[in-house]
Protein backbone atom coordinates (compact mmCIF):
# COMPACT_ATOMS: atom_id res chain seq x y z
CA UNK A 1 0.00 0.00 0.00
CA UNK A 2 1.55 3.36 -0.99
CA UNK A 3 2.23 5.96 1.67
CA UNK A 4 -0.41 8.65 2.05
CA UNK A 5 -3.37 6.30 1.60
CA UNK A 6 -6.36 7.39 3.70
CA UNK A 7 -8.94 4.78 4.66
CA UNK A 8 -11.70 6.09 6.93
CA UNK A 9 -14.01 3.54 8.57
CA UNK A 10 -17.14 4.34 10.60
CA UNK A 11 -18.32 1.66 13.02
CA UNK A 12 -21.68 1.09 14.71
CA UNK A 13 -22.08 0.77 18.48
CA UNK A 14 -21.87 -3.02 17.97
CA UNK A 15 -18.48 -2.65 16.20
CA UNK A 16 -19.92 -3.42 12.75
CA UNK A 17 -18.55 -1.52 9.76
CA UNK A 18 -21.13 1.03 8.61
CA UNK A 19 -19.14 3.08 6.13
CA UNK A 20 -15.76 3.01 4.37
CA UNK A 21 -14.33 6.08 2.64
CA UNK A 22 -11.27 6.09 0.36
CA UNK A 23 -9.80 8.48 -2.20
CA UNK A 24 -11.13 7.92 -5.75
CA UNK A 25 -7.59 7.37 -7.04
CA UNK A 26 -5.09 4.94 -5.51
CA UNK A 27 -2.01 6.92 -4.44
CA UNK A 28 1.13 6.00 -6.34
CA UNK A 29 4.88 6.31 -5.92
CA UNK A 30 5.46 6.09 -9.67
CA UNK A 31 7.19 8.99 -11.46
CA UNK A 32 4.35 9.39 -13.99
CA UNK A 33 0.84 9.10 -12.56
CA UNK A 34 -1.91 7.76 -14.81
CA UNK A 35 -5.40 8.64 -13.47
CA UNK A 36 -7.12 5.75 -15.29
CA UNK A 37 -4.67 3.21 -13.81
CA UNK A 38 -4.94 4.77 -10.33
CA UNK A 39 -8.75 4.65 -10.52
CA UNK A 40 -8.71 0.98 -11.59
CA UNK A 41 -6.32 0.11 -8.75
CA UNK A 42 -8.71 1.71 -6.24
CA UNK A 43 -11.67 -0.24 -7.66
CA UNK A 44 -9.58 -3.45 -7.50
CA UNK A 45 -8.76 -2.68 -3.85
CA UNK A 46 -12.44 -2.10 -3.06
CA UNK A 47 -13.39 -5.33 -4.84
CA UNK A 48 -10.97 -7.20 -2.56
CA UNK A 49 -12.22 -5.32 0.53
CA UNK A 50 -15.96 -5.65 -0.28
CA UNK A 51 -16.30 -8.56 -2.75
CA UNK A 52 -19.33 -9.13 -5.02
CA UNK A 53 -20.76 -11.78 -2.66
CA UNK A 54 -20.83 -9.19 0.14
CA UNK A 55 -22.29 -6.46 -2.09
CA UNK A 56 -25.09 -8.56 -3.56
CA UNK A 57 -26.86 -8.01 -6.85
CA UNK A 58 -26.56 -4.58 -8.48
CA UNK A 59 -29.96 -2.86 -8.34
CA UNK A 60 -29.42 0.54 -10.00
CA UNK A 61 -27.00 3.32 -10.86
CA UNK A 62 -27.74 7.03 -10.49
CA UNK A 63 -25.63 9.97 -11.73
CA UNK A 64 -26.27 13.49 -10.44
CA UNK A 65 -24.43 16.61 -11.55
CA UNK A 66 -24.61 20.00 -9.83
CA UNK A 67 -22.17 22.53 -11.20
CA UNK A 68 -18.61 21.39 -10.59
CA UNK A 69 -19.67 18.45 -8.39
CA UNK A 70 -21.16 15.14 -9.52
CA UNK A 71 -22.20 12.02 -7.64
CA UNK A 72 -22.30 8.50 -9.03
CA UNK A 73 -24.26 6.07 -6.84
CA UNK A 74 -24.37 2.33 -7.42
CA UNK A 75 -26.91 0.56 -5.24
CA UNK A 76 -26.46 -3.13 -4.48
CA UNK A 77 -28.57 -5.42 -2.29
CA UNK A 78 -26.32 -4.96 0.76
CA UNK A 79 -24.21 -1.85 0.11
CA UNK A 80 -24.31 1.44 -1.75
CA UNK A 81 -21.19 2.86 -3.41
CA UNK A 82 -21.04 6.64 -3.83
CA UNK A 83 -18.32 8.31 -5.88
CA UNK A 84 -18.13 12.07 -5.28
CA UNK A 85 -16.40 13.86 -8.15
CA UNK A 86 -15.10 17.43 -8.07
CA UNK A 87 -13.40 19.20 -10.94
CA UNK A 88 -10.30 19.17 -8.68
CA UNK A 89 -9.59 15.41 -8.65
CA UNK A 90 -7.61 15.62 -5.40
CA UNK A 91 -10.91 15.87 -3.44
CA UNK A 92 -12.65 12.94 -5.16
CA UNK A 93 -13.75 10.15 -2.81
CA UNK A 94 -15.51 6.79 -2.89
CA UNK A 95 -17.76 5.84 0.01
CA UNK A 96 -19.14 2.34 0.60
CA UNK A 97 -22.17 2.35 2.94
CA UNK A 98 -23.49 -0.91 4.39
CA UNK A 99 -27.30 -1.00 4.29
CA UNK A 100 -27.78 -3.22 7.37
CA UNK A 101 -25.75 -1.09 9.76
CA UNK A 102 -27.86 -0.37 12.79
CA UNK A 103 -28.02 3.23 13.94
CA UNK A 104 -28.38 4.16 17.61
CA UNK A 105 -31.75 5.66 18.62
CA UNK A 106 -31.97 9.41 19.21
CA UNK A 107 -32.30 10.38 22.85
Amino acid sequence: MPAGFDLVVDYSAANRVCKIQVPALMPTNEQVANAAVMKQRMYDFLTDLVPAAMRGKELRQIMETRGVISLLSIEYEHVTVHQLLYTNQAKNTITVTFNDCETPPLR
